[in-house]
């Protein structure tokens, strides 16, 4: 089981449309199918995203991230240019190989390795958008973009969830 986390470039809240976070969503629903990963939990947030992966078969992060970054740098940065977004001279860089920076280069991982640790990352996640500088919900089941309201027994259809519980027992 892995705990991860992205950034956007240079920490800018590329994320703060319900559009682009739905990219990321449905990216990581792609990304899971591909590679056979049960996602765990999650939050999409303005400027990150943190997700709990577990890999039903062989590990393949490398691949799986590289994918989700790149589609979804792909689709976030058409939509700035649809909406004629001011974002998109703050992601303009003199390079290369690009024009636009989405992500920033790395991700960081953690692995888990027992249920009390991963309890603990999924209250981290749940937590974070109640967080005094982001404050994007009175209660973690409030926030749309999270695994939160799941593990309360609500719907979710935004991205598949696997219940922790199910892999641990």
């Amino acid at each position: 089981m892995l705990f991860l986390t992205t950034s956007c470039y240079k920490h800018i809240k590329l994320l703060e449309s319900d559009f682009c976070k739905l990219i990321i969503a449905n990216s990581m629903n792609f990304v899971a199918v591909k590679y056979n990963i049960s996602i765990l939990g999650y939050v999409i947030m303005p400027n990150h995203f943190h997700i709990l992966l577990y890999f039903n078969e062989e590990n393949k992060l490398s691949d799986a991230m590289r994918d989700l970054k790149k589609f979804c740098a792909f689709e976030i940065r058409k939509y700035l240019e649809t909406n004629e977004s001011l974002l998109l001279n703050r992601i303009r860089i003199e390079n290369e190989k690009q024009v636009f920076k989405v992500w920033n280069d790395r991700f960081d991982d953690v692995w888990i390795g027992n249920r009390e640790l991963l309890e603990v990352k999924l209250e981290y996640i749940h937590q974070n958008p109640l967080q005094a500088h982001w404050s994007l919900s009175e209660y973690p089941e409030d926030y749309n973009y999270s695994s939160a309201a799941f593990y309360l027994g609500n719907e979710h259809d935004i991205i598949k969830l696997t219940d922790y519980r199910d892999i641990f027992d």
